[in-house]
């Protein structure tokens, strides 16, 4: 149940997977969501480009009733552009009567109207490619790279989710190798009491031990303050059903992180070559590269005179002066050019200049993958490296903490002696889970750097 703006975890004690943080990051992130709906923008503007084809329908009439010559109108006209090499056709109905002058003799009808279609073709510009079907191409391409660009946003969270749980089991391991130094300072406490009650000791030697719990208890607090600070920053991408955000408790933590697996040297060139493949952040560029390819076919296409072909078919029925009844039909040419084409070549070098740019900002992503793929390499390596040397320290510790005890039994030691080996022991054990959370952390980045999920 929320409580104010946050969610307690109520999953059970079962340890929190990688996978169940991951799989909240699509469904309840706001930035996906974000990114989600660009993608809505972008198929909304798609649907919109070809609405350049949809057919349309114009109505005119007119009434003159008072007057030398009284006369009416009434004109439809549905016109239709097609993705046909531009083709454009009409098909129309208009009816006039009264008594017209000669000199608007053509707006005369038999008194059933007259009938007419035709067709529109440009030869020239607008042929190959036009305004229509370009914005109709690009938005598409836009649409897919929104795409692109959406998994490559659930692929960064995914990401960023991955350092926030590692760090977060990191730091609840932490919290409990504080406490059980504190735990075992305690019990020194109590058997020490015992001991200075009986009189076998010095009650000064159990103030001693008594500064010695103080102190871990102060080192508890700041990792429990660590802990809640890590689960803070997970919270941010683990969301119940309501979007809100879900603090994750210490009975969540996993006891161990999983085994690390040494990277393969020899595979390294190839995830190179894959993350290119892979990468949604290069697949969106590729297809913003599409789309300007598109508009530069079209600038150079609308450097062409505009030259269109023109045909039509009419026929009147019904009664009327017998000059009207025949059916017509003429065929004719549309010439038109700016001569300078300023607008035109200019409209062509800033696609072209937009286009080189695309081109340069490939080049350097490209770059950049390589050169995250081989960092990410590095540091998941030395991660590795690290653990090994790591779990040395551990072990060595361990064995001089316990030796120092045995020696304390025996009369043979002292406290600070003790305490210090006790911390020195306890120090390795938080390096190691940091060395352990460090190579997570680095297989998370290499995993995204090849363009794959970090729970993969």
């Amino acid at each position: 149940m929320a409580l104010g703006l946050w969610a307690r975890s109520s999953w059970g004690a079962a340890p929190l997977t990688l996978q169940e943080v991951l799989d909240t990051i699509a469904s309840t992130h706001p930035e996906f969501e974000q990114a989600e709906r660009k993608v809505d923008q972008a198929e909304a503007k798609a649907f919109a480009a070809r609405g350049a084809f949809d057919p349309t329908l114009s109505v005119y009439g007119n009434w003159n009733p008072v007057g030398y010559y009284r006369t009416g109108q009434v004109d439809a006209v549905v016109q239709q552009a097609t993705p046909a090499w531009g083709l454009g056709l009409y098909a129309g109905y208009r009816l006039g009567w009264g008594n017209f002058p000669v000199y608007k003799g053509e707006l005369e009808t038999l008194s059933g109207g007259e009938v007419r279609a035709g067709v529109e073709l440009p030869v020239w510009r607008g042929g190959p490619i036009d305004p229509k079907r370009a914005e109709i191409q690009r938005t598409r391409i836009l649409g897919e790279a929104a795409t692109y660009e959406r998994d490559a946003t659930q692929l960064a969270l995914e990401r960023d989710a991955a350092r926030a749980y590692w760090s977060w089991v990191a730091a609840g391991q932490r919290l409990e190798v504080a406490r059980d130094l504190l735990a075992m300072a305690e019990r020194r406490d109590e058997a020490l009491r015992e001991q200075v009650d009986a009189g076998a000791m010095e009650p000064i030697k159990l103030v001693d031990n008594r500064r010695l719990v103080l102190d871990r208890q102060a080192k508890r607090v700041a990792a429990e303050r660590k802990f809640q600070e890590a689960s803070l920053d997970l919270s941010l991408y683990l969301r119940d059903a309501q979007a809100n955000p879900l603090r994750m408790e210490e009975d969540r933590v996993p006891e161990r992180f999983p085994e690390p697996v040494a990277p393969d040297a020899l595979a390294l060139e190839r995830e190179v070559q894959r993350a290119m493949e892979r990468r949604p952040d290069v697949a969106a560029l590729d297809q913003e590269r599409r789309a300007s390819e598109v508009d530069v076919r079209l600038r150079r296409n609308q450097r062409s005179p505009d030259v269109k072909l023109k045909s039509f078919v009419a026929r009147d029925f019904g009664d009327g002066p017998p000059e009207l009844a025949p059916t017509e039909w003429g065929v004719g040419v549309v010439m038109e050019a700016p001569l300078p084409l300023r607008k035109a070549r200019g409209d062509l070098q800033a696609a072209q200049a937009e286009l080189a740019g695309v081109d340069a900002k490939r080049r350097g992503l490209r770059d950049k993958v390589g050169a995250e793929v081989r960092k990410a390499y590095v540091v998941l390596l030395a991660a590795r490296q690290g653990i090994e040397l790591t779990a040395r320290q551990v072990e060595a510790a361990n064995r001089l903490a316990e030796a120092e005890r045995e020696r304390m039994r025996e009369g043979a030691s002292d406290f600070v002696i003790l305490n210090l080996r006790e911390l020195a022991a306890a120090d390795a054990a938080t390096q190691l889970i940091d060395a352990h959370a460090d190579f997570q952390r680095a297989r998370a980045e290499f995993l995204t750097a090849t363009g794959r999920s970090p729970g993969g």
